[in-house]
Order: C-alpha cells, then structure tokens, then sequence
C-alpha cells in the first residue's frame, strides 16, 4: 500500500486531544470546548461552557515520569496478549485514563495513578499539556508527515459535570465538548460519536464504539483519537525487494517479500537475546524502534519490555551503517480494555467529578497500522463510557403472578374508592 497525503480535517477527535499543541502548531489542531449543540429540557442552566483558553506549557512538568507510566502500562498490556498480529496505541490510552482520572473519587483516582504511574495531582495533567505541545511542535515544519491528536467529551442532554473538571480538560488537555441524547437516541448518538473518530482517524477508525456501548443508562462518553502519517527519512525502493523465509513461532517457515535496505546510518546493535534497529522517519523526531527477538525467545522478550530496557537500547547502542530486511504489513486492532482495567481498580470504579453516580461501564480501543516502502499511516482511538449505578437492590419482591385483589383509595382518609380482584388477566 503506498502511503497517501489525505487532507487533515481533525476538529476533534473522540477520545484522542482535540489540541494537541497550542494555535502555533499548525500539524495539532487545537479546539477550545464550545457550547453545548443541543439545548436541555428545562431545568437548572447547565454548565459546560467554559471561558478558560489552553494554559502554556510548563517547561519543568514531570513529562518523563508521564510518558514512562504511559509507556510500561502499554507494555505490560502487550505482554497479555496472545500470538496473532497486534497494534495499540499506549499513548491514547493513557491519556484517555488521565483525562478520566480527574473525574474520579480518591480510591479510584489512586487506582489509576498506580496503574499508569502518574506523577501527582495536577502536575500529570501538566505534563501531558507540555507534551501534547512538544508532539505538535516536532511536526511543524514538515510536509511529508501528520500526528494529530483529538479528544472530545460527550454528556447526556441534562448532566452537569464538575465545572472544575471540565476547565481541566480545556486548559491542560484542550478538549471539546458536545452534548448527545445519549439515553433517548442511543443508537443515533453512537454512530454521530462513531463519525467523528472516523473522520478525526481518516478512516481509519470507522467503528470504535461498538453496538451496545451506549445505552439509556449512559451519562456520558470520552473519547480521544491519535493519527500519524509519515515517510521514512531514507525510503525503502532502491535495492528492490528479496523473497526469503519467514519462521514462524512454530517453527515452520513461510516466503516472505523482504523491502530492503542496506544505508541505513542509525542506532542498532545486539542485545540479550534480540537483535535491534531505529528506524528514522522524516525529520528524525519520530522512530520505528525494531525489536528482533531470538528464535524461541519471543515471548520472553515481550514479557520483559519495559522502558527500562528501551533506556537501555538507547543508552548502549551506538549509530552505525546496517543494512535491514522489513517485510509490508498492515494490522487491525479491536481490543476490549475493561478486563484489564477492573483487574486494576480503575473499572467500575467512582468518578462524582462526572456524576455522583457514574461509574466505567465499558473501554474500548481501535487501531490501525499499514507499513511499506515510503513510510507508515497508524491510527488509534480509546473510547470510555461512564453509566450512572442502579438503585439499591430491593430486599423483596411482589409479583402479581397469582390471583390478587386491589383497592383504589384516598390515602389521607383512607377512604376506598374502587376495590376488586383478579383472579385471571386474560
């Protein structure tokens, strides 16, 4: 598949961002959250709009420890996964959890603190400010690649989130917000959601949330999308390509059409038990870190990624001429992540900052990669909804399943009014 400049058209994007960068990183487009689009019934105004613009980015926020949080959480969910072709995105999912957590009550907020190692309070909020901006501008000047980050929160008409938390999300996150009939309309306001991604996604992305995830119960959904396009510094093509074996963890082989490169000038080398490269796309801010496993080691390699490897990587291997052997490929990912997130605390869960009764009714991620000779098009999004608890459950129950009698009566006085039985409701 050969890579294609598709016009950027992100105002917002479920799950991911909606402002990635400030209004000088033209590749992130930011948007301020607006007024609601629909009007509620009568009742109470509601809060959602709000005056706070996209704060600076503080040049001393803990953006080290948010992005190693962000990045061994991502590993250790890669590390549960089977043998079949996988792609995620541990940056959208993170953010996705971050944004959340500032919704949540303490038992739950800690949850999520310890699952992604945040750094405290709003300090994490701040550093993904300050990233978000540094992602944008590393892709400022360059034509021949895009990332783009969008998030969007999605109230039922009638909630009033936690003025507090929803300036949170403008200033830090700089993330939008449009009010659904998510509990009258929830197959409509799936699909609107579901439009949204794809169109913040290219395509890419066309069904996030799947059927079901909205129901009438539905306070509200977060969503944040993440797009990158980009050409390799040095593209694939000269030497042609080669068909050699691929071994499979089986151990049989297959025949594979190798792209082929042989000056390549990057950091490379050989670890224990893995050989590894980078990969250099356009402009050398972003990378494909390639990591080869032994044979009969991959899993062992998996399980054992972490970032402190990756440090490792990046602190012993030395730049030096390579030549490299890359099969094509392209992988789609559907991944349910509530699972993963109860066995951590943070599902169900509490977040008051949403509702008093909201709790993490469903987490889904999607993603979408496609590699070959000119670059990589990679797409994700993360999508959380949040119901609002039941009632208590009743201590017992009358079932009108027998012959019965009913009066009708004037409470106050107790006078009778009608009074009769039913002994067959044909």
């Amino acid at each position: 598949m050969g890579m294609k400049r598709v016009p950027s058209v992100f105002a917002a994007l479920a799950l991911v961002a909606t402002a990635c960068g400030t209004g000088t990183t033209p590749t992130f487009d930011s948007e301020p959250i607006t007024e609601p689009t629909e009007t509620a019934p009568p009742g109470p105004p509601r809060t959602l709009a709000v005056s706070v613009s996209r704060t600076d980015p503080d040049p001393a926020a803990p953006v080290a420890q948010l992005v190693t949080g962000f990045n061994d959480a991502g590993f250790e969910l890669l590390g549960r996964q089977g043998t079949e072709n996988f792609v995620f995105s541990p940056l959208s999912i993170g953010h996705a959890l971050l944004m959340a957590r500032g919704a949540a009550d303490d038992p739950t907020g800690r949850a999520i603190d310890a699952r992604f190692d945040l750094p405290e309070d709003r300090a994490a909020h701040q550093a993904w400010n300050a990233l978000d901006q540094q992602l944008g501008q590393a892709t400022a000047d360059q034509d021949e690649m895009e990332v783009t980050i969008a998030d969007r929160i999605w109230p039922r008409i009638g909630l009033e989130p936690e003025q507090d938390w929803i300036d949170l999300l403008a200033a830090e996150h700089g993330a939008s917000v449009e009010t659904l009939d998510l509990s009258g309309d929830p197959t409509g306001s799936r699909k609107h959601i579901n439009e949204w991604v794809s169109q913040q996604t290219q395509g890419l992305i066309p069904d996030l949330l799947p059927d079901g995830f909205i129901t009438p119960q539905t306070l509200l959904v977060l969503t944040d999308a993440v797009y990158f396009e980009a050409r390799w510094q040095t593209p694939f093509g000269k030497y042609g390509t080669v068909s050699e074996d691929f071994t499979l963890l089986d151990g049989s082989t297959i025949q594979v059409e190798y792209m082929r490169e042989l000056e390549l000038l990057d950091r490379r080398g050989v670890g224990d038990g893995f050989v590894a490269a980078e990969i250099p796309y356009v402009g050398g801010e972003f990378s494909m870190l390639l990591i080869v496993p032994d044979r009969d080691r991959f899993t062992e390699i998996r399980d054992s990624l972490d970032q402190g490897l990756v440090d490792t990587i990046d602190r012993t291997f030395e730049e030096g001429p390579f030549e490299l052997l890359v099969p094509k490929w392209e992988t789609t990912t559907n991944l349910d992540l509530l699972p993963w997130l109860e066995e951590a605390g943070v599902a169900p869960g509490s977040y008051p900052g949403i509702d008093p009764s909201a709790f993490l009714a469903g987490a889904v991620h999607g993603a979408d990669i496609a590699v070959d000779e000119e670059g990589t098009v990679a797409a994700a999004a993360t999508g959380l909804g949040f119901n609002e608890s039941a009632g208590a459950m009743p201590e017992l129950t009358i079932a009108a399943d027998r012959p019965f009698l009913y009066l009708i009566r004037h409470r106050p006085s107790g006078a009778v009014l009608f009074a009769g039985q039913v002994t067959d409701p044909r």
